[in-house]
């Protein structure tokens, strides 16, 4: 091997142990909490309203677990159950799908959300799926409760 290559070797090498050694120093990130926010519709007949939002997620491993908290006619909320979801670095993925019980006929509502995260903030795009008529909207969320970590731990 020349002296050319084996210095290519060499500063490979040596990024790769780095990249490697800041892999293995990095804080894992839990999104675990209740966190409160707003969603801004960007379609459909209420494009341009902001409403309140509510998580109240479990992160285990990269899973997302919890509920979902959304407004109803008549200033009353109703849950969500998260059916799937996701995070991954800074990326968050959730699906939660139900009903909602103050509304006659009950629909059928997917609520989806993709976004960032970063420590005490969140934010991102959306879709609102009811009775299979599709909405768009952005929201944002920030940490308000922590998890409480068993004595311990």
């Amino acid at each position: 091997m020349s002296r050319w290559q084996k210095a290519i070797v060499a500063r490979v090498f040596t990024f790769l142990c780095l990249f490697l050694l800041g892999c293995f120093f990095s804080t894992p990130v839990n999104i675990t909490g209740t966190w409160i926010g707003t969603m801004e519709w960007t379609s459909g007949p209420a494009s341009g309203f902001v409403y309140p939002l509510a998580l109240d997620l479990v992160h285990a491993d990269r899973e997302v677990t919890g509920t979902v908290t959304l407004p109803s006619p008549g200033g009353l909320s109703f849950e969500l159950p998260i059916v799937q979801g996701s995070a991954r670095s800074v990326n968050l993925s959730v699906v939660a799908t139900g009903t909602n019980p103050w509304v006659t006929p009950v629909p059928t509502i997917e609520f989806r959300i993709d976004g960032q995260y970063e420590q005490t903030v969140m934010s991102g795009e959306g879709t609102q799926s009811i009775d299979a008529s599709i909405y768009s909207f952005e929201w944002q969320a920030v940490l308000i409760t922590e998890p409480v970590v068993p004595a311990g731990l």
